[in-house]
Formats: structure tokens, sequence, C-alpha cells
């Protein structure tokens, strides 16, 4: 019975442990607010985050960013805005932010941002990914 305890405890401990790193480039569409706004995450490995977003209306592109950390303990992600466009302007930084993460592979990751139930789902793109033009998505 030990054993079968140990076992599951090794389990658990190792599928958490192998669970690929948010450490890269992301991208996603949607918000709370937007369904077709478009974002791209870029998780640091040292804790840095970098995103930006993109609204499109009527083919014109509304850019802008927001820099903070991430950290994940459990399933839970948190995020900590620092700055929205390069200001801790009060308004949209700074802030703290909590999702729980649902499903993290090497391709892929989706999380829920908690406050509002709002379900996101980011794939792994190359460090260098530009985000589609909004005359692509319009």
């Amino acid at each position: 019975m030990w054993r079968a305890v140990g076992l599951l405890c090794c389990l658990a401990a190792s599928s958490a442990d192998a669970a690929p790193p948010l450490v890269g480039t992301w991208f996603g569409y949607g918000q709370p607010d937007s369904k077709d706004s478009m974002y791209l995450d870029h998780f640091l490995a040292n804790g840095e985050l970098h995103s930006q977003f993109r609204d499109c209306v009527k083919g014109k592109a509304f850019d802008s960013t927001e820099d903070g950390t991430w950290s994940v303990k459990g399933d839970i992600l948190t995020i900590k805005i620092e700055r929205h466009n390069g200001v801790a302007d009060g308004m949209a930084a700074p802030r703290t932010d909590a999702y729980r993460l649902t499903s993290v592979t090497a391709q892929r990751f989706k999380d829920v941002y908690i406050p509002l139930n709002f379900p996101f789902d980011e794939m792994r793109v190359a460090d260098d990914f530009k985000m589609p033009s909004c005359q692509l998505v319009s």
C-alpha cells in the first residue's frame, strides 16, 4: 500500500515537473471586452513579461503594450503589470491579474482569467513572430 501511495505522489510530482515551461513567445485571440482582439505574450526566463495587443476596427490597428512580471505557483499564473504603453498610469497599471492554468503543452497553453472566468488559448510561436495585420483579420 505504501508503495502505491509513493508511486502516486511521484507521478503527480513528475507530471507537474514535466510540464513545459511558459518561457517563450505565445500568440492568441480574444479579450474579455473583444473576442476579435489579438495578443502576443513574451514570457522571459527571468520572470519578465512583455505583451503586445492589437484591436482591429474597420481594418485599422490599435496597438498597445504591457510590461511586468509573471510567476506560477501550482496551477495559478500571476501576472503583475507594471506599465501600460510604457507608463505606470494608475488606470491600467500597476495591477495584478490571476489566471488558472488548465492545460500546458510544449505548443499550447490554456488558462482562465479568474475574476471574469474568461478562457484564453495561446499557441507557441517563434520569438520574431509578428501579429497579423488588420487587413488580414478584419
